[in-house]
C-alpha cells in the first residue's frame, strides 16, 4: 500500500491534511456538495460517513444538497440520507429512496450527459464544496482522479471549496484518464474530435485552482464490490437473441466483420450479454460506454477479441477486481476513463455508430419503455444514461425478461399494454429483446402491427392471449387505447388473475 507522502507530490499541500472529523466541519447547511463516484467507483469513503456522524452529533437540522455522477454504494450515501435536501442526477440507495418515495428529499433525474453541463452553466446554483477522490496529487497541485471521472472535473472546476481524499489503497491510475471540461455560453463549443473509441483529446490529469483546496483527506478503502447474481438460463436466452439480432444486422447492413462500437448497461443480463459477444464471429470488438464491468475483462488480454473501451467508470466484484488490478498495466492501454458529458455525449454516440444495449422495468406493446418507476410513481433508480444512448444510437436494443416474479409470488409480465411512466419513447428503440425473440422497429411499420410482433414475438406465451385481447379492445387509431373504463377495469381483472395464478413451472423458453 502507498503512503499519503508518496502519492501527495504537491508539498505545500501536505500542510493542508486533517483528519475527516475536521474536513467535515466545512459542510455548512443548504450547502451545494457536488462529489466524485460513478456506480458505486471513485467515490469518497471516509468523508461522508463522517459527516453524516459529525451532523447527527452536532447540527441535526442541517439538509446539503448532493450531486454525483451516477449511484453510489449504499455504505456511502446511506448514512448521509437523512441529512440530504435535495439529490440528482441519479441515485439507487435505498435510504434516499425511501426518503424520496416519503416527499422527505428532493430529486431530479437528468440524462447525465446533460447534468455536467447544467452544472458548468449554473443551473443548479453556487457549488459550495467539491469532495474528490483521487489516486494521486502531481506536483504543480493538479490531481489524477481514481476509478470515476463522472462530474469530477466540473466540480473541481466550479467548486468554492475543495476537499480531496487521497486514496493510498488503490493503484495510482495516471495515464487512464482524458479529461475535458464543457464550454460555457456564450464561448462557442467546439465539435469534439474523437473518431476513434481510444482517442484523446484532453490531459490525464485535472487542473485545480489551489487556493481552493481547504482540506486533504487520507483513504484507504477501496472501491466497494458489486454484487452480481450467477447468470440464469433465462438471461443467456436473452444474450443469445441480442447476439442473433446482431449477426442478422450484421448480414443486413452490410457491416463486414467489424462489429460497431457497443455500449452496454450495468447488471446481470448486460453482464450475459457481453459474456456471449465474447464467444461470437465477431473480431476486434470496441466498447464506448459509460461502465467497464466483470464480463468486459474476459476481453483484454485477448488481442483477436478485443480493440478498445472507452468509460466513464469502472465498476467490479471483488474477482473482477483483483483481475484489473493483476492486469493493471494493459487496461491502461486499452481503456480510456472520461467525464460522463464526453462518454454520454450525442455528438459522439452518433458519429461512432454506437450500439445501445439497456435494460428496463417493462416495455409496452407499442415500444415505449418504463426504466424507472414501478407502476407509474414508485421511483426505483434513476434515469441514468440509457436515454443519452437511445435517442443517439446507430441501433438501440432494450432487453428485458418476458416476466418478473413479485416478492408476494405473484408473476407479472415485463411487456404491458402500456407503461405507466415513459422514460423511452418507441421512437428511439429499435429493437426489442426477450428470451422469447425479438421485435424489430427498424421499418416502416404501423404501431398495432408492432404491437402484434412485440407480443408474438417478445411477450410470454402465458400472457399472451391476453394482450392480444387488450388490442383488439382498444379498436382503431394510431397506437389504439381504449377509454371505456368499464371494459379497461374488467381487463386489469382478468390480467391480476393471470398473474396470481401463473403456473409454478412455466413450459420452456420457446
Amino acid at each position: 500500500m502507498a503512503t499519503l507522502n508518496d502519492r501527495v507530490e504537491c508539498k505545500e499541500y501536505l500542510n493542508r491534511v486533517v483528519p475527516v472529523e475536521e474536513a467535515v466541519k466545512h459542510v455548512t447547511d443548504r450547502c451545494n456538495i457536488a462529489i466524485s463516484g460513478f456506480t458505486k467507483s471513485g467515490e469518497p469513503k471516509r468523508f461522508f460517513q463522517a459527516l453524516a456522524k459529525y451532523l447527527a452529533e452536532n447540527a441535526p437540522k442541517t439538509k446539503i444538497n448532493l450531486f454525483s455522477g451516477a449511484s453510489l454504494s449504499d455504505e456511502v450515501e446511506n448514512p448521509i440520507a437523512p441529512f440530504i435536501g435535495k439529490r440528482g442526477p441519479y441515485m439507487s440507495s435505498s435510504a434516499s429512496r425511501k426518503r424520496i418515495l416519503a416527499g422527505e428529499m428532493e430529486f431530479t433525474d437528468v440524462h447525465l450527459s446533460m447534468f455536467a453541463r447544467n452544472l458548468m452553466y449554473g443551473f443548479y446554483g453556487d457549488i459550495g464544496l467539491a469532495v474528490i477522490e483521487v489516486s494521486r496529487i502531481r506536483p504543480d497541485g493538479s490531481v489524477i482522479l481514481s476509478s470515476s471521472v463522472g462530474i469530477s472535473a466540473e466540480a473541481l472546476s466550479m467548486a468554492k471549496k475543495i476537499i480531496l481524499e487521497v486514496n493510498t489503497a488503490i493503484p495510482d491510475y495516471t495515464g487512464f484518464h482524458d479529461i475535458v471540461l464543457p464550454s460555457v455560453h456564450p464561448k462557442v463549443h467546439w465539435p469534439i474530435p474523437i473518431i476513434n473509441v481510444n482517442d484523446r483529446v484532453g490531459t490525464p490529469y485535472v487542473e485545480i485552482d489551489k487556493n481552493k483546496v481547504v482540506a486533504i483527506v487520507e483513504s484507504n478503502t477501496p472501491d466497494y464490490p458489486v454484487a452480481f447474481k450467477a447468470t440464469e438460463e433465462i438471461d443467456r436466452k436473452i444474450a443469445e437473441n441480442v447476439i442473433d439480432f446482431l449477426l442478422h444486422c450484421q448480414k443486413w447492413y452490410s457491416w463486414g466483420k467489424r462489429l460497431p462500437p457497443i455500449q452496454s448497461g450495468v447488471g446481470n443480463v448486460a453482464n450475459a450479454i457481453v459474456g456471449e459477444l465474447y464467444k461470437s464471429p465477431f473480431q476486434k470488438i470496441r466498447f464506448w460506454t459509460e461502465v467497464f464491468q466483470d464480463g468486459m475483462m474476459r476481453y483484454v488480454e485477448d488481442e483477436e477479441k478485443f480493440s478498445s473501451a472507452s468509460a466513464t467508470a469502472i465498476s467490479f466484484s471483488t474477482a473482477a477486481r483483483a483481475e484489473f488490478e493483476r492486469l493493471f498495466s494493459r487496461c491502461r492501454d486499452k481503456l480510456v476513463l472520461r467525464p460522463m458529458w464526453i462518454s454520454n455525449c450525442a455528438e459522439v454516440i452518433t458519429r461512432l455508430y454506437v450500439i445501445a444495449m439497456n435494460t428496463p422495468i417493462e416495455v409496452d406493446i407499442y415500444g415505449h419503455v418504463n426504466s424507472t418507476h414501478v407502476d407509474g410513481s414508485r421511483l426505483v433508480n434513476g434515469l441514468g444514461g440509457s436515454g443519452d444512448f437511445f435517442r443517439n444510437a446507430y441501433i438501440s436494443v432494450v432487453h428485458t425478461p418476458s416476466i418478473r416474479r413479485l416478492k408476494d409470488g405473484r408473476t407479472v409480465s415485463c411487456v404491458m399494454p402500456y407503461v405507466r411512466h415513459i422514460d423511452h419513447t418507441e421512437h428511439d428503440i429499435k429493437c426489442v429483446v426477450t428470451e422469447q425473440g425479438y421485435a424489430l422497429n427498424t421499418s416502416i411499420k404501423s404501431p398495432r402491427r408492432r404491437a402484434e410482433d412485440i407480443i408474438e414475438k417478445c411477450a410470454h406465451p402465458y400472457f399472451r392471449e391476453i394482450l392480444h385481447e387488450y388490442l383488439k379492445m382498444a379498436g382503431t387509431g394510431d397506437e389504439p387505447r381504449t377509454t371505456d373504463m368499464t371494459s379497461l377495469q374488467s381487463w386489469w381483472k382478468d390480467y391480476d388473475d393471470a398473474c396470481g395464478s401463473f403456473p409454478a413451472k412455466p413450459a420452456p423458453v420457446a
